[in-house]
């Protein structure tokens, strides 16, 4: 029987490939990326991915945190 772990893509995808798949503008992802300081082709799980953009589209613009 397969394990949780062994269903998991091998490679994940890139931040600029979920941005492309989610409708993600690019002034968005460059956003997210600074905030989460995510250098160009960081690969990363797609729900970790959309959770940092609604943080980035939900959050101050003061450059402050909540």
């Amino acid at each position: 029987m397969a394990s949780e772990k062994d269903k998991e893509p091998l490679e994940l995808p890139t931040v600029e490939e979920l941005a492309a798949q989610h409708g993600v503008e690019a002034w968005a992802l460059a956003g997210v990326r600074v905030r989460e300081r995510w250098p160009i082709g960081y690969r990363v799980k797609e729900e970790v991915f959309l959770k940092a953009v609604e943080r980035f589209l939900k959050g101050p613009t003061d450059g402050g945190s909540r």
